[in-house]
């Protein structure tokens, strides 16, 4: 809790240097750790990946507000990919009951950084379909 208090005190520093306004950084970094608190009561009363699921619904949360203001539609089909990415991999990892220490691929990218480091994402990013 302490942590997650911490984190909102910086979201909330941050946005008020950035911004300089102070009830839109109050009002961020209450969101910011209602979610956290959110995801932290899913993960113990799911499973490990559940803050996946939860990203996932933030994220075509954000979709829907985006796509109902008008904003520009490039930053959709981006965006909702990325959400379907995490929905799939918290269901996914939730469903085969894999945890974060049960991992079998190391993320290491063998290698340089050009060939290596793109593998290992490619890796991490093809696992909810490999489960």
């Amino acid at each position: 809790m302490r942590q997650r208090f911490g984190s909102a005190v910086a979201v909330a520093v941050t946005l008020y240097v950035l911004d300089g306004s102070i009830r839109y950084a109050a009002a961020s970094a209450v969101i910011a750790f209602c979610v956290w608190l959110v995801v932290d009561a899913a993960q113990a009363a799911v499973g490990d990946y559940a803050d996946h699921v939860v990203f996932g619904l933030l994220i075509f949360g954000f979709v829907g507000y985006w796509s109902a203001t008008g904003g520009p539609a490039w930053v959709l089909v981006p965006v909702a990919l990325l959400g379907c990415w995490f929905l799939l991999d918290g269901v996914q990892h939730l469903r085969h009951g894999v945890t974060r220490d049960e991992v079998g691929v190391p993320y290491t990218h063998d290698g340089s950084p050009i060939t290596g480091l793109p593998k290992a994402l490619l890796v991490r990013l093809a696992e909810p379909f490999l489960l």
